[in-house]
């Protein structure tokens, strides 16, 4: 029994390290971001790296195991190797019992889509997972702090607001976001998190939202240059051909069953790459 669980573990463990290289090769993951996963056999907990950038990880000692109820470290030393914004993680883990891992990216190509009125919807039969009408789109600064107090002592007890989730009020916030299925949320000026009952599930997810915002800006950029060159009857310009309800369902169904295919060549990606080491 200890065999298989040990075994287990360290399997979950291995893939979870290929995970962080695969999203820090992708773009998805720099020097910021991170991803985690729930502890295989204990659902109360959740595992990820310590404070480090995703390309670094390497070994089970970078891994830190947090209790979700709280998000503290089992081990209490390891609060400061911690990162900050972990409450992202415990908070969605503690609401929804179906989501395995999370990946949070600060994406530069996501990024625009948080800012504006433009919507990030799918235009890649590969990114059916997103909602038809983009995903929501969270802003911190309205989910402000109340406290019971007026006056002066109220200015001193408002929260500065610097975009992280440093808590579980904020991180709790964030994570009904994911209330009606959504696998994908966005944070204004921030980035986005994303969500999987596997991990490679969440990485997929991660790298095709990327991909898709991607493909969603050039098409835009494509549209806005043949206006300026082109003249289109009044109504003949359809702008852009984004997947409906019904495409994105139908197209999630089949492309599910397919992930692993993706995951066995990023594997390999990583595991060509000098930068990358996975002692597990």
């Amino acid at each position: 029994m200890n065999e298989d669980y040990d075994a287990a573990l360290r399997r979950e463990a291995r893939k979870y390290i290929y995970a962080s290289h695969i999203l820090h090769h992708h773009g998805v993951l720099d020097a910021y971001g991170h991803i985690s996963f729930r502890h295989p056999f204990k659902s109360d907990i959740f595992i990820m790296s310590r404070n480090t950038a995703s390309a670094l990880v390497s070994s089970p000692e970078d891994l830190i195991q947090y209790y979700i109820e709280s998000s503290r470290p089992l081990d209490p030393l390891k609060v400061k190797e911690s990162y900050l914004e972990r409450f992202i993680h415990s908070e969605i883990y503690k609401q929804y019992p179906q989501i395995n891992s999370v990946v949070h990216s600060h994406s530069e190509t996501v990024i625009p889509y948080t800012v504006n009125r433009v919507r990030l919807r799918p235009v890649l039969h590969l990114a059916g997972f997103l909602n038809p009408k983009g995903p929501p789109v969270w802003d911190i600064a309205n989910c402000q702090r109340k406290y019971a107090v007026t006056g002066a002592e109220a200015l001193e007890k408002k929260d500065e607001v610097d975009i992280l989730v440093k808590d579980e009020f904020y991180g709790r916030k964030f994570a009904y976001n994911f209330l009606n299925g959504s696998a994908v949320a966005l944070m204004r000026g921030h980035g986005f998190t994303t969500v999987g009952e596997t991990i490679e599930e969440a990485v997929f997810r991660a790298i095709y939202t990327e991909k898709n915002a991607r493909v969603l800006t050039a098409s835009m950029a494509v549209q806005d240059s043949a206006r300026a060159t082109m003249s289109f009857a009044l109504g003949a310009d359809p702008g852009i051909l984004t997947l409906n309800k019904q495409e994105a369902l139908a197209s999630n169904q089949v492309i599910k069953a397919t992930i692993q295919r993706p995951w066995e060549l990023w594997v390999r990606e990583v595991e060509a790459l000098p930068l990358y080491r996975n002692n597990v």
